[in-house]
């Protein structure tokens, strides 16, 4: 039935059809580039981290461009971090009984817009983190159970390969050592190896295909921005976010009130309480923020929500509280279908691809944007490596430099796009600076659109 009931609120917007957004977009170009043999970093300028896009490529393989595939597996991801979730915390006896409501919870709010719906990189990764759950609360004694605290790590590890910040659940596991772990020192050297394992190999790839510098300068370093743009206005963001934050605040007052409970489950809430806080750090380091960000929150409100839905308060109060929960939800999920958007006010606009019309003129091409639009790629493929226009920015920022015209010569050399989206105003000092690449190009009816003519 919790099965049927995430299905039932989930697929229909996802069949009604989303709006393509910016972003899946940009993840769909990097596993069809993938896809046509081309290495990350080396010929993909972008910070996607190495398993998302292997994720990407593997998909790509299997359905080519589809957001709907992109959103069943995203659907499947979400169910299978529920379910496991709560079948650690069953298995474990965290509470003093056995239930799904965690499960129900987490489902219910992952539910709340399309962007749960999206495959990003933070929801690939949050999976390995859950699933380094029981092995970060495993009791080891010395000489036993010291494979699982590896696992535990190298899950961890699986984690930051997906989205570099999630390396921050490294704290949670640390803090687990010490409530669970014999001797702390020595287990949480073992958890180390685990974490640097996967990276110990990624890195031995990267240096056999001399790659190692872009990979440190495009997943080790720029993934920590600290300077949030919020994609969604910071009001509607409080908006949508009211009802977790919510049953949250609520849930946390709840502990308060609990009786005599096991030291194992004593333990736990402590870990879980600096899962939340490690949690809100991880969304901190966010480059762009918005309601899909919070699908690291899930895990700890999920787990709190039990105390509150279990708790002593009257029973149909706590069943009218779910059906607010329920029917917020739907409210906010559908609100454009419901015809309700001017009510229920959340203005996403900016993670949506430009409907200019512009990117629809150019179709079945090779291109290169000399700027942010990803909207000329939509019916296009990429050509060079120059995806991320703020990575870009090293060649074509420093014209001046011989360095950066070379390495534009040799990107060029190899691949040459049909059209150019010159939406940085750089054909002219492109062409006076490279004139065996560029003098090619002509402009065409639309603006700042060259094609490659000779």
């Amino acid at each position: 039935m919790l099965v049927f009931l995430f299905l039932a609120i989930r697929l229909p917007l996802v069949f009604l059809g989303i709006p393509a957004t910016a972003s899946e977009l940009l993840h769909m170009l990097v596993g069809e580039r993938m896809a046509d043999g081309y290495a990350m970093y080396r010929d993909i300028y972008d910070t996607t981290a190495p398993l998302s896009a292997f994720v990407y490529w593997t998909i790509d393989v299997v359905a080519g461009r589809s957001y709907l595939s992109y959103r069943i597996v995203a659907t499947l991801l979400l169910l299978f971090q529920a379910i496991m979730f709560n079948v650690t915390l069953n298995r474990h006896q965290v509470y003093a009984g056995k239930d799904y409501i965690p499960a129900l919870l987490y489902l219910l709010m992952g539910s709340l817009t399309y962007e749960f719906d999206m495959l990003t990189p933070l929801l690939i990764g949050n999976t390995f983190i859950i699933l380094s759950l029981p092995y970060i609360i495993t009791i080891s004694r010395e000489g036993f159970e010291n494979n699982r605290l590896f696992v535990g790590g190298f899950m961890v590890g699986l984690a930051a390969l997906s989205y570099l910040p999630l390396a921050l659940f490294l704290l949670v596991a640390a803090f687990g050592v010490v409530l669970f772990a014999s001797n702390t020192f020595r287990s949480f050297l073992l958890m180390l190896c685990g974490f640097a394992f996967p990276y110990a190999v990624l890195i031995t790839y990267y240096l056999y295909t001399n790659t190692t510098s872009q990979f440190v300068e495009m997943h080790l370093l720029l993934p920590w921005q600290f300077g949030i743009n919020p994609l969604v206005p910071p009001a509607h963001l409080a908006l949508a976010m009211a009802l977790p934050a919510a049953i949250l605040l609520l849930s946390l007052i709840s502990t308060t009130s609990l009786p005599q409970r096991l030291v194992f489950q004593g333990k736990f809430q402590q870990l879980m309480t600096v899962w939340l806080v490690v949690s809100i750090i991880v969304l901190l380091t966010r480059h762009e923020l918005s309601v899909g960000s919070f699908v690291v929150v899930l895990p700890p409100i999920a787990y709190f929500g039990e105390f509150l839905f279990t708790s002593r308060m009257k029973k149909w109060l706590l069943n009218l509280l779910f059906f607010v929960l329920l029917g917020g939800v739907l409210l906010i999920r559908y609100r454009q279908p419901l015809g309700i958007a001017a009510f229920v006010k959340i203005d996403d606009s900016r993670l949506l691809l430009p409907d200019n019309g512009a990117g629809d003129k150019i179709k079945g091409s090779s291109v290169l944007v000399l700027g942010d639009d990803l909207s000329y790629y939509a019916h296009n493929k990429l050509a060079t490596p120059y995806l991320n226009w703020q990575l870009s920015k090293r060649h074509f920022g420093h014209l001046d430099e011989y360095q950066a015209v070379y390495d534009l010569y040799q990107n060029f050399r190899q691949e040459t796009p049909e059209y150019i989206v010159d939406q940085a105003g750089l054909m002219s000092q492109l062409k006076h600076k490279l004139p065996s690449v560029f003098e090619g190009y002509e402009p065409t009816q639309t603006a700042a659109v060259y094609k490659k003519v000779r």
